[in-house]
Order: structure tokens, then C-alpha cells, then sequence
């Protein structure tokens, strides 16, 4: 494919490190990292991955299994997943010194991302003019974003994320703190909601979002011309 980014253009993946969330063994969603994480490597982006806590990502098994395992996930594989080992923390990281800030998802990002902390990195790097990138609850981290007059970042923006369907035929609605997209409708953004396990994504702004697993790429496609 060559370099599609002119200069390489840097990306920061965001993991969770959340293990479990109330009970409920789990944490990132594979393809949701490693996705998004060839998209922009083989566009010849510069990509860095961390999460939350720092150290190595905990990834959901049921992402890892027969039916979900990817492509790109054998691929992570073939190459020892060396860039979910020994991650360093979202904190130590000036997140408007990348292009693209993507939020990877996957159940334990219900535990970490919807914290006043990383909704101040989503605020931040959008109001540098940056790109962000959620796919499925990663659209956790926009929970506590605030614009710059105080309101909800989503208020008004087409978001996609992982669906109260899609969540209730998971069986985990009784799990999960709330139910992400009935949130960020409360927060008044405008859900783009496309049927369970579709690939649905869309971009508004300098803001890409993808519903689930599927979604996945062509979210980071949008983030990378959005970047462009």
C-alpha cells in the first residue's frame, strides 16, 4: 500500500486495563486494537499503544476465540502481540502531539474510560484541532468529555456505539454500569444506529466512531482521512 499520510502522521491507540468489570471476566476487544492498529501501520502512520493503567492489556477471551479471531488478530499473533505487552500509561501522554487518538473498546473500557481523566484527553485533543476515534465502548471515553463552553462534547454529534440491542444479546446490560448508548442519547448526541453486528461508522467533525467489533477499520479509515 505505501505511504498513504505524506508525512507519517502519529497515532495513539488507547486500551483499557480493566479485567473485569462487576464480576464479569473481560477487557479490550482484539480486533478493535489490532484493526485499527494495521490500518495505520501499513498506511505508514507511526503508532504507539497505550491503556489506561500501563503494563500489559488484558484482552477479553471471547474476542480471541474461534468464532472472533480475525485476520488481523492472527496477524498480532504471528507477531508475538508484542505491542499489547508492557503498554505505558494514557497519563504520560500529551495527546495533542498525535494526529489520531483512537479508543479502543471492548467491555472493561465500561470500568476506565468514562472517568473525568480521559474525558479531559478526548476534550483536549479535539480542541488541538486532533483526531478522535471510538469503536464500540470505547464511545465510553466521551462520556465525561466536556466541550469548551461546559456542555456535553457529544451534544449535538453523530456518534456510533455499541448498541442497547447489541448489548442485551451479549447478555452483559445487567452487567454494565449503564447502557452507553441510552448515556450518550441523555447527553444529547445523535446516535447513528445500524442494525447488531453491522458495520456502521461516521464521522462528524474531527470526531470518527464505529458501533462494534465490525466496525472496527472503517472507523479508523474515517479517522485516517479525517487526519489527511
Amino acid at each position: 500500500m505505501g505511504n498513504m499520510c505524506g508525512a507519517p502522521k502519529k497515532v495513539l491507540i488507547v486500551s483499557t486495563s480493566a479485567k473485569s468489570m462487576n464480576g464479569h471476566e473481560t477487557g479490550a476487544w482484539s480486533e478493535e486494537i489490532c484493526g485499527p492498529y494495521y490500518v495505520f501501520k501499513d498506511s505508514g502512520c507511526s503508532v504507539e499503544v497505550c491503556s489506561i493503567a500501563g503494563g500489559d492489556i488484558p484482552i477479553d477471551k471471547g474476542s480471541v476465540n474461534d468464532q472472533f479471531k480475525t485476520e488481523n488478530d492472527k496477524r498480532m499473533e504471528s507477531e508475538g502481540n508484542f505491542v499489547l505487552r508492557g503498554t505505558p500509561m494514557l497519563k504520560d501522554f500529551d495527546v495533542t502531539t498525535y494526529d489520531i487518538v483512537f479508543f479502543a473498546g471492548g467491555h472493561g473500557t465500561c470500568v476506565d474510560f468514562p472517568t473525568d481523566a480521559v474525558g479531559a484527553a478526548v476534550s483536549k485533543a479535539l480542541a488541538a484541532d486532533k483526531v478522535v476515534a471510538t469503536v464500540c465502548h470505547g464511545s465510553m471515553a466521551l462520556v465525561h468529555a466536556k466541550a469548551a463552553d461546559g456542555t456535553p462534547l457529544v451534544k449535538g454529534k453523530k456518534i456510533a456505539c455499541f448498541t442497547d440491542a447489541e448489548e442485551d444479546q451479549v447478555k452483559l446490560a445487567e452487567k454494565v454500569p449503564f447502557l452507553l448508548a441510552t448515556k450518550l442519547k441523555s447527553l444529547g448526541a445523535i446516535l447513528e444506529e445500524g442494525e447488531p453486528w453491522s458495520d456502521t461508522a461516521i464521522i462528524d467533525g474531527k470526531l470518527a466512531s464505529g458501533q462494534n467489533p465490525q466496525s472496527s477499520v472503517k472507523c479508523a479509515k474515517l479517522a485516517l482521512a479525517a487526519a489527511a
